[in-house]
């Protein structure tokens, strides 16, 4: 029987394409996306959420960041080539292509799921090359992929102003603002995040992203939201209608904005499909980045205020879990317990808060070795057992009408050896270098202190392929931009009312991983001298609140300072999670051990 990967060559063959780009993304340009999208997993076998696949006649590659080096090498078949992104001796896709394919060959792309500003990368390198670039009107993989998943027609749901903070007309203000200020008649909202955000509603088209496959677009006068009719229940079609927002077909947007655009200046951000460019008039297009990326990432008094609560009740659900696992493991009656049936448990737990939502994203719930697989997701069919002996890492979060959760935690119910416990403190000492910086409003970007994170590994030769921290929605993607803290420029500065994660880590394969992650809210500081500069500056305030592992903290490596914010932190975690363990003993007393003060 032929593979997939062998229909895709003669459909190529078909087509007279000599190599075919495959992406993770699905129209929207999503980091995570709906399983009909999932084309280059289907291709390829790999799993992890960021990877882009390429074809040819005689070759198949698979290109993804650290994160997943190790699961792709175990995913992959023999058929592929893993081309491990971003290291320096690895070429980019546009680069390979151009120096294995000759003058006049081709090399395709679905321009539904490839974005304008890698299409004009490609572009930069591709033609001088002397390599065509074919845009075709359908995608290739669709051709030989049978059975096929449909598109998702999840209902809508309205997400009220007691959660949001801002009503959709005070937003459809302020976009209107930028727009005026560009001088542009209408501005494309591609990103699914942004619709949802700017319209105040939800959905569940993509498992753990409470979004809805759509498209919005604001004119000077009019709104319009574009999406599955079917989806938009009568309570959601009296919010748009009382918003001013006109619901339309999803496909019904390229036309529009090509009748648009015959009078109208189109903003359209770089990120958006190179489907949706074309859709829009050469001379009427206006690349800038969308007005609501930033907007979205500033969270409002609302929104952090939510965030902070729904923060406590994860934490007890975390705390109640770890308590038990703990009890389990002691008891010695682990038995059949496994990374997924622990999971379980877990899940079990956060089900219980209020104002749950489901899961942020699927558990990385990795024992010993599984630990140092950064993206590890177990499942039932290929998990292994929660082993007592060693280390164990779960990282895990939910979405609650008020918020979004992500935290890694990384636990001992054993005895761990000197070794670990070292790299578990060196990660810890980065982990509370981001929590005691302060820098200047405005000024700083994460690229500028991803070194905080590192110094305490670097100083021992260690070192982790993962970015340390990433914006997070509220109610919203667990991962959400335009900031982040990476070893990868970012131009992005910090501003009061972000959110992002704090989440250094240390991986050796086969042994164990080991990573702690909070999530940090950006707020104002006010340094004793500050007075005297007439700056502003900002910190970070930790809104996760889930003890550190005392067994693992070697106490004579840390620092005064370092213990202090370690205590204070405990504190908190104990003050503010304890009045919602009242009718768990075995948790309670878990949180009380593990705040204990430490100290030399």
């Amino acid at each position: 029987m032929m593979t997939g990967l062998a229909k895709l060559r003669d459909v190529m063959k078909e087509h007279h394409v000599d190599a075919y780009i495959i992406p993770t993304n699905d129209p929207h340009q999503s980091e995570y996306i709906a399983e009909c999208y999932e084309r280059r997993r289907f291709i390829s076998g790999f799993t992890g959420s960021a990877g882009t696949a390429v074809v040819t006649q005689g070759q198949a590659l698979l290109w993804t960041d650290g994160r997943y080096f190790l699961q792709a090498t175990q995913e992959l078949d023999q058929n592929w080539t893993l081309m491990k992104d971003r290291l320096p001796e690895t070429p980019s896709i546009e680069q390979w292509c151009a120096a294995n394919l000759s003058k006049g060959q081709a090399v395709a792309i679905d321009p539904s799921v490839v974005s304008m500003a890698t299409y004009e990368r490609y572009v930069s390198v591709l033609q001088p090359a002397g390599i065509h670039i074919l845009n075709l009107d359908h995608n290739l993989v669709d051709a030989v992929w049978e059975g096929r998943p449909p598109a998702p027609t999840s209902q809508i749901i309205v997400q009220p102003d007691k959660y949001a903070g801002q009503s959709v007309q005070s937003k459809i203000a302020d976009v209107r603002k930028a727009m005026a200020a560009l001088d542009v008649g209408a501005h494309v909202v591609a990103a699914l995040d942004e619709v949802v955000w700017l319209l105040n509603v939800r959905g569940a088209d993509v498992t753990y992203n409470p979004v809805v496959i759509s498209y919005a677009v604001v004119t000077r006068s009019s709104v319009y939201f574009y999406v599955n009719h079917a989806k938009v229940t009568p309570e959601v079609h009296e919010h748009l209608k009382a918003n001013g927002v006109e619901v339309r077909p999803y496909g019904q947007i390229f036309a529009d904005l090509s009748e648009l655009s015959k009078t109208e200046r189109v903003w359209v951000d770089p990120g958006t499909s190179v489907a949706v460019f074309v859709a829009v008039q050469e001379s009427s297009r206006v690349k800038q980045t969308s007005s609501i990326t930033m907007a979205k990432a500033l969270k409002n008094t609302t929104e952090l205020d939510g965030a902070r609560s729904c923060h406590i009740r994860d934490a007890a659900a975390l705390i109640q879990y770890l308590a038990w696992l703990e009890q389990e493991c002691v008891s010695d009656r682990v038995g059949s317990l496994t990374e997924c049936t622990g999971g379980d448990r877990l899940d079990s737990y956060r089900a219980a808060q209020s104002d749950f939502m489901g899961l942020s994203f699927s558990n990385i719930s990795g024992s010993g070795p599984n630990g140092a697989i950064i993206h590890y997701h177990p499942t039932p069919q290929k998990c292994s057992p929660i082993d007592p002996h060693a280390m164990y890492l779960i990282d895990s979060g939910g979405q609650y009408r008020d918020g979004t959760t992500d935290v890694t935690r990384t636990v001992h119910n054993g005895k761990p050896t000197s070794h670990e416990i070292e790299c578990y403190t060196r990660v810890l000492k980065g982990h509370v270098a981001l929590g005691l910086v302060v820098f200047p409003d405005n000024k700083i970007n994460g690229y500028q202190i991803d070194a905080l994170a590192r110094g305490a590994l670097w100083e021992v030769g260690l070192d982790y392929a993962h970015g340390t921290g990433h914006g997070v929605g509220s109610f919203l993607n667990v991962h959400e931009g335009p900031h982040g803290i990476s070893f990868r420029p970012n131009p992005t500065s910090f501003s009061a009312g972000m959110l992002v994660t704090n989440e250094p880590g240390y991986y050796e394969e086969g042994k164990f991983g080991i990573r702690i992650e909070n999530i940090m809210a950006v707020v104002p500081a006010k340094p004793k001298l500050a007075a005297l500069s007439g700056m502003k500056f900002l910190q970070f305030e930790h809104i996760t609140l889930v003890p550190y592992c005392s067994r693992l903290i070697d106490v004579s490596l840390l620092e005064n300072r370092e213990i202090d914010f370690i205590n204070r932190y405990h504190m908190e975690c104990f003050d503010k999670v304890a009045p919602f363990l009242k009718d768990d003993p075995a948790a309670l007393h878990w949180l009380q051990r593990e705040t204990k003060p430490i100290a030399r």
